[in-house]
C-alpha cells in the first residue's frame, strides 16, 4: 500500500515527529516505513533503532512487517536482516528489563533476577506487606488503624513511582487549594453553554416592576455579575441554588416561559456544581486527622518498601513496576545515560497516549538527544485504570515542537467508508470538543450500492462478480442504528437486557439472511456478510454471556473471544470450589457448589431434599455436608461420593492441576461445558485456569498452598487475563478494551445504559498534590479532607472524559455498519452519546418491552443418528479423519513427506517451494475476485514477496482472461471457488473447485512443468464429489488445457482407495528419488534425502 501525503510527511522527515493517528489511519504501516527510512536513507543499523509497542503481539507484528520490507527493498543487505532479529523492538517493560540486566550493579539489583508474573507478584507482595506491617513500631498505628494502614499502603504500592513523589509533597497549603477548587468550580460553571445562554436571556428580558419573578431575576443577575467579577460568597451561591419558579404573572412579561426556563437552567447548573463538592470546600476535622496521619504513613511506607526490597534482593525477583523504577535509577547515572544515547540513535514509540508517568520519565532519560517519533491519539486513551495519563502525550508534543520537530495529523481512514465516517464525525464533534479530529475515508463508496472514488480518482467495483450467479440482496441498511428498550416501573434491568439481547440476535439474523453486502478488505470488492464479520462489544464481560446466549439460540455461531477476568469465569469458579473442598472437606459451600456444577450436575431440588434429611442439631454439632452425603441413601450421590473419595486419596500425591485433570476424566466436565452455549470459550477458560494453577504450584505441589494463594487473589480482586480465543467464522463477543486495534464489518455496541459503579477508595494521591486519606470520625462516619475532595473531583473528571473516549474506540471499530443498543433510553453511555446522536440526526428507536422475548429458545440440536458408531477396539492407526484432496497427491509422491506436512504440521524450509505456492495463491485470489491490478492484489501478498512477483501473477491472470484457449470455459462457467467434500473409507476429503460449468470442472495451475499425473488424484476427487465426467487442468504458463476423460478418471479410483487404506493404516515409508527430494521442502530435515544418502 502506498503512503498518503500525510504519511510521507511523517516518514521522510529528518527530525523528531509527533504523529496524531486516529482510528484506522494506518499508523503501523507508517511506523514500518519510518523504520525502513532510517535503514535505507540514513544507513542506520536496526540495532540503533528502538521501537516501543504497547503489547508483545504488536512488537512481533511490527518486526514481521519490517522484515518483509527489508527483503523487498534491501535484498542485498543480508546483514540487516540478521541485525533486525536482535533489534530492540519490544514493549516498554522489555526495554526497561534490558536496561536493568545490563546495569544491575548500578541499579542495585541482582544480576540474575527473575520477573514475577502479575499473579505471582500480587501473592508474593501481599505476604511481604503483611510481614512488614507486623514489624512496624506501635507508634505508627497511633493515628492510623491497622486496617486503614494496610489498605492505604496497598494502594500506594500499586504505583510506587507516583506514591514516592506524592509522599514527598508532605502537608501543603490547603487553604490555597480551597481557593483553587472554588475557582475551578466557578470556571466550569461560567464556561457552560447553558450558563452563558441563560445569562444572556436574563439580561435581555425584564419584567414589570413589582412582579415577584422580576425581583428574583434582578437578584440572580446581580449574583451572576458578582461571581463573574470574582466576588465569591456563600450568599451569592445560595441565591442561585434557591431560585423559586412558582411566582410571577404572565401579564408582566413579554415571554415569562423563556425567563423561567433560563432561571431553571441557572439553578440546576449551580446545584450540579455544588454537588461536585469544590465550590464550598472548607477545612474540617478530617484535615486535622490527615495532618497527623501523613508523617506516620510516610514512615510506614518507607519501612514496608525497604522490607520488600530486602525480600526481593534475597529472592532475586522483581515486579514489572520494579523494572521501570530500577531502569530509571540506572539512567540517573550520567555514564549509563550517555552510553544509551550513543547506542540508540532513533526511537519510535507506538500508542503513546497509553504511556504512564513512570514510563514517560524513562523515555525522557533515553531520548533527550535522539530522533524521536511518537504515534498516538488522545481520543483513544482508554487505560486510565492502568495509570495512562494523556498529559504525557501533550508534554512530549510540546517538547518536540519546541526543538524544531514536526507534527503530522493523519486524517485518512482506511477502515470505513465516507457516509459512515461522516456520521461518526458528527456524533463526536459536540462530545470531544477540541480533541475531535474529523476524518475522511479512503473508501468513498458505501456497501449499499453507491459508487465512489477510492481516493486516487479510480472507481472501485461495488458488485460481487460470480459467473452468472444470482445477484445478491441490495436492501438498504442504515449505517448507524440506535435502539433502546422501553423502560417502566413494571420491568427490571435483567428483563429488559434479555429483550435487548433478543433484538440484537434478531437483527443479526436478519442481516445475515438478507446477505447484506460488506466490503472485503483484501479483495476490495463487496460480498455477502458472514458471522465472522460481526463483532459485539460491551464495556464489561458479564452482559456478553446474555447476548451470546440469544445469538446462539438462533443457530448463529458465536465466539466469546476476549476480555474479562479469568478468575470470575464460571469454569474458574467451578475449579476453585473443587480445590477448596479437596483442601478442606468441612467447606460446605464449596462442596455444594461442586455438586451442582457440571462436575456432577446435581439439581437444586435434590440438594434441597438432601438437606432436609440432615439431623436437626445446633450448628456447632451438625455434621458437615461431606459427612452427611457419605451416608446418604440418595442414588444420585453414589457416584459423586466415589469420585470425591478417590480425589481426596490422591490430594497428597498429585499436584492440584493433576487433580483437576483427573476430575475431568472421571466426570466428563469438559465434554459437558464444550456442548453448552459458547463451548469453545468455556473450554478455553478451563484450559487457561488449569495452566494458571500450574504456574501457582511451581515450586510446590501442595494443594493447601495453592488454595491459600488463590484465596489471596480472590480477596484482592486480582485481574488475570483470560486466554485469547481464535475466531473462526463466528460472531465475536468481547469487551471494548479487548477490541482495541480490531475492526469488523458490522459492530454492535450493546449495554449502553450501563453506568460506572461508584468508587470509594480509601486514598487518592498525585505527584503534584500529595496523599489524601479519608477516615472515620467519632461516630464511625467517613469524612473527606479537602485534598481528598479535590483529587476525587479530578479523578471523576478524568473518568467522565475517558468514558467518551471509550465510546469513540468502540464506534470506530466498524468498517461498514454500526448498531448501538441499550436496555434503557436515558441512562449511562447512551445518555452521554445523546448530544452527538442529535447532532448527526440519528434517532433512538424504542423497542417495546415484550416479556416473551426475554426467553430464548435453545438452538436446534442435530438429529439423532439411526445407529451408534462402531466401538473402537483396535489400534487407531493414523488418527486422521479429514484431509484436503491435495493430500492424496502428496502421499502418492512420498508418504514420509506426507507425514511431515499433515501429521506434524511442519511448514518446511525451502524458499523456492514457498515462492511457487505464493504465486499460485495470488493467481487463485485474483481470478476469484476479478482482480487485474497490483493495488488490489497486494493486500493478499506476504511481506516477503516483491512487486515483480505480483506482476508475474497478474500476467498469468491476464492470460486466462484473454486467451482464446480458455474462452469456452469463461463463457460457460456458472460458479467459482465451489467447495466439495468426498468420503473415501474413513477419511473425509475437502477441496475447492476453481471453476465449474454445467457438466465440467476446471482447476488452474501456475506450475512451470506440465505434469497432469501429479494432479490426477485431485481432479479425480473433484469429479467423484460432483458426479462429473469431464475434468480439466488449465496450465496458465503454457496456455494449455489438459483433459481427464471418463476412462482416465475411472482408472484412478482403485489407486486412490488403496492410498487411503495405507494412510489409515499409518504407513509412511519414504520414497526417495532425485525428482522427489530435489523439490521437497523437508529435504534438509529428512534422513532419507537421496543427496544425503549418496554423500554418506
Amino acid at each position: 500500500m502506498s503512503l498518503t501525503p500525510e504519511q510521507k510527511a511523517a516518514v521522510y522527515t529528518s527530525s523528531s515527529v509527533i504523529v496524531v493517528a486516529s482510528a484506522g489511519t494506518g499508523k503501523t504501516h507508517l511506523l514500518t516505513e519510518r523504520f525502513l527510512f532510517y535503514l535505507q536513507n540514513r544507513n542506520i543499523s536496526p540495532l540503533q533503532i528502538v521501537a516501543v509497542t504497547f503489547t508483545e503481539k504488536a512488537a512481533r507484528e511490527l518486526r514481521s512487517r519490517i522484515r518483509g520490507l527489508i527483503k523487498e527493498n534491501l535484498p542485498d543487505r543480508f546483514y540487516v536482516l540478521a541485525e533486525l532479529e536482535a533489534a530492540p523492538i519490544s514493549t516498554i517493560h522489555a526495554l526497561a528489563g534490558r536496561i536493568c540486566q545490563e546495569n544491575s550493579e548500578v541499579a542495585g539489583i541482582p544480576a540474575n533476577f527473575a520477573v514475577l508474573e502479575d499473579a505471582k507478584a500480587k501473592i508474593w507482595l501481599q505476604e511481604g506487606i503483611e510481614a512488614a506491617l507486623a514489624n512496624l513500631p506501635p507508634q505508627c498505628f497511633t493515628d492510623i488503624p491497622y486496617s486503614l494502614m494496610k489498605e492505604t499502603i496497598n494502594c500506594l504500592l500499586n504505583d510506587p513511582y507516583t506514591a514516592e513523589k506524592a509522599l514527598q509533597q508532605g502537608i501543603q497549603d490547603w487553604e490555597a487549594l480551597i481557593n483553587l477548587g472554588r475557582k475551578e468550580a466557578l470556571k466550569k460553571l461560567f464556561n457552560h453553554d447553558l450558563w452563558q445562554k441563560s445569562r444572556d436571556i436574563l439580561l435581555k428580558n425584564i419584567g414589570n416592576s413589582g412582579d415577584k419573578l422580576e425581583t428574583i431575576r434582578q437578584d440572580v443577575v446581580v449574583a451572576i455579575e458578582e461571581l463573574e467579577e470574582g466576588n465569591y460568597s456563600n450568599h451569592l451561591i445560595a441565591v442561585l441554588d434557591k431560585i423559586k419558579l412558582n411566582v410571577g404573572s404572565k401579564k408582566n412579561w413579554q415571554d415569562i416561559t423563556i425567563v423561567k426556563n433560563a432561571l431553571k437552567e441557572i439553578r440546576e447548573l449551580t446545584k450540579e456544581v455544588i454537588k461536585e463538592g469544590l465550590i464550598d470546600l472548607k477545612l474540617s476535622e478530617a484535615d486535622a486527622r490527615l495532618q497527623k496521619m501523613l508523617p506516620a504513613l510516610t514512615e510506614a511506607y518507607r519501612d514496608v518498601t525497604n522490607h520488600l526490597t530486602q525480600l526481593k534482593q534475597q529472592a532475586r525477583v522483581l515486579t514489572f513496576a520494579d523494572l521501570e523504577i530500577y531502569a530509571l535509577k540506572a539512567l540517573a547515572n550520567p555514564q549509563v545515560r550517555e552510553y544509551y544515547q550513543q547506542r540508540w540513535r532513533v526511537f519510535l514509540v507506538d500508542e503513546f497516549q497509553d504511556t504512564n508517568p513512570t514510563q514517560a520519565e524513562l523515555l525522557k532519560a533515553l531520548t533527550s538527544n535522539v530522533e524521536l517519533t511518537i504515534v498516538g491519539d488522545i481520543k483513544q486513551s482508554i487505560y486510565g485504570f492502568r495509570r495512562a495519563d494523556i498529559r504525557v502525550f501533550a508534554d512530549f508534543r510540546e517538547n518536540i515542537l519546541q526543538n524544531q520537530g514536526k507534527e503530522v495529523v493523519l486524517s485518512t481512514s482506511f477502515r470505513t467508508h465516507q457516509p459512515l465516517i461522516t456520521q461518526i464525525n458528527q456524533i463526536f464533534q459536540p462530545l470531544l470538543g477540541e480533541n475531535q479530529q474529523d476524518l475522511v475515508a479512503y473508501r468513498e463508496f458505501s456497501p449499499n450500492g453507491e459508487q465512489g472514488s477510492n481516493g486516487d480518482g479510480k472507481t472501485i467495483e461495488n458488485s460481487v462478480e460470480t459467473f452468472h450467479e444470482t445477484s445478491l440482496s441490495e436492501k438498504f441498511v442504515p449505517y448507524i442504528q440506535v435502539f433502546a428498550v422501553a423502560s417502566d416501573k413494571e420491568t427490571d434491568k435483567s428483563q429488559r437486557q434479555r429483550v435487548e439481547a433478543y433484538h440484537i440476535a434478531a437483527r443479526i439474523e436478519q442481516i445475515l439472511d438478507n446477505k447484506t453486502l460488506v466490503h472485503d478488505k483484501q479483495s476490495q470488492t463487496l460480498r455477502p456478510i458472514e458471522p465472522g464479520d460481526i463483532l459485539v462489544l460491551t464495556r464489561t464481560w458479564s452482559p456478553l454471556e446474555i447476548y451470546g446466549e440469544a445469538i446462539s439460540a438462533l443457530g448463529i455461531p458465536i465466539a466469546p473471544a476476549g476480555g474479562g477476568n479469568l478468575l470470575t469465569t464460571r469454569e474458574a469458579k467451578d475449579c476453585w470450589a473443587l480445590l477448596r473442598f479437596l483442601a478442606d472437606t468441612q467447606d460446605n459451600i464449596a462442596l455444594v457448589a461442586v455438586l451442582r456444577s457440571p462436575w456432577f450436575a446435581i439439581s437444586d431440588r435434590i440438594l434441597f431434599q438432601i438437606a432436609q434429611t440432615f439431623p436437626r442439631q445446633d450448628k456447632e454439632d451438625r455434621p458437615s455436608w461431606w459427612e452427611s452425603i457419605q451416608s446418604s441413601d440418595y442414588p444420585e450421590l453414589e457416584y459423586p461420593v466415589r469420585v470425591l473419595t478417590e480425589l481426596l486419596e490422591q490430594r497428597d500425591i498429585d499436584p492440584p492441576s493433576r487433580l483437576l485433570q483427573k476430575s475431568d476424566r472421571l466426570t466428563g466436565y469438559t465434554a459437558i461445558i464444550s456442548n453448552l452455549a459458547g463451548g469453545k470459550r468455556r473450554l478455553a477458560d478451563w484450559k487457561g485456569f488449569r495452566e494458571f494453577i500450574k504456574e501457582l504450584e511451581a515450586g510446590t505441589q501442595d494443594i493447601f498452598g495453592v488454595v491459600r494463594d488463590l484465596k489471596q487473589l480472590y480477596d484482592n480482586e486480582a485481574q488475570i487475563a483470560r486466554p485469547t480465543l481464535e475466531i473462526d467464522n463466528a460472531v465475536a463477543l468481547m469487551t471494548i478494551y479487548a477490541a482495541k486495534g480490531l475492526e469488523r464489518s458490522l459492530v454492535v455496541v450493546a449495554d449502553l445504559n450501563k453506568e460506572k459503579p461508584p468508587s470509594y477508595p480509601t486514598v487518592y494521591f498525585s505527584r503534584e498534590w500529595g496523599v489524601a486519606v479519608k477516615s472515620k470520625d467519632d461516630r464511625n462516619n467517613y469524612q473527606k479532607p479537602v485534598l481528598y475532595k479535590w483529587l476525587e473531583n479530578q479523578k471523576q473528571n478524568q473518568e467522565s472524559v475517558e468514558a467518551l473516549r471509550v465510546l469513540y474506540v468502540a464506534l470506530t471499530r466498524a468498517r461498514d455498519y454500526l448498531i448501538l443498543t441499550a436496555n434503557q433510553e436515558d441512562k449511562g453511555d447512551l445518555k452521554l452519546l445523546s448530544p452527538g446522536l442529535a447532532a448527526a440526526e440519528i434517532p433512538i428507536e424504542i423497542i417495546p418491552f415484550e416479556a416473551k422475548k426475554s426467553f430464548f429458545t435453545a438452538a436446534p440440536l442435530p438429529p439423532i443418528p439411526n445407529s451408534s458408531p462402531a466401538l473402537l477396539i483396535n489400534s487407531v492407526g493414523s488418527g486422521i479423519f479429514e484431509l484436503p484432496v491435495t493430500a492424496l497427491t502428496e502421499y502418492a509422491r512420498c508418504p514420509y513427506r506426507f507425514q511431515f506436512q499433515y501429521l506434524q504440521g511442519h511448514p518446511g524450509v525451502g524458499e523456492g517451494i514457498a515462492y511457487g505456492m505464493e504465486i499460485g495463491s495470488l493467481v487463485h485470489k485474483a481470478l476469484e475476485h476479478n482482480i487485474t491490478n497490483t493495488t488490489r492484489l497486494t493486500p493478499f501478498c506476504s511481506h516477503s514477496l516483491s512487486q515483480e512477483t505480483v506482476t508475474e501473477a497478474l500476467d498469468l491472470v491476464a492470460d486466462f482472461l484473454n486467451s482464446n484457449t480458455y474462452k469456452i470455459f469463461r463463457d460457460t462457467a456458472i460458479k467459482k471457488e465451489h467447495p466439495v467434500n468426498l468420503k473415501i473409507g474413513k477419511i473425509n476429503f475437502s477441496g475447492v473447485v476453481d471453476l465449474l460449468g454445467k457438466d465440467w470442472l476446471l482447476d488452474y495451475k501456475s506450475d512451470r512443468l506440465i505434469n497432469p499425473e501429479h494432479h490426477r488424484f485431485q481432479l479425480w476427487a473433484y469429479s467423484q464429489a460432483l458426479g462429473y465426467n469431464h475434468a480439466y487442468i488449465a496450465y496458465l504458463r503454457h496456455n494449455y488445457v489438459y483433459s481427464f476423460e471418463e476412462i482416465n478418471l475411472d482408472a484412478i479410483s482403485f489407486e486412490a482407495e488403496q492410498l487411503v487404506t495405507e494412510i489409515v493404516a499409518g504407513n509412511y515409508q519414504p520414497k526417495p528419488s532425485i525428482e522427489n527430494c530435489s523439490i521437497c521442502p523437508y529435504n534438509s530435515l529428512c534422513k532419507f534425502n537421496i543427496s544425503l544418502i549418496s554423500d554418506r
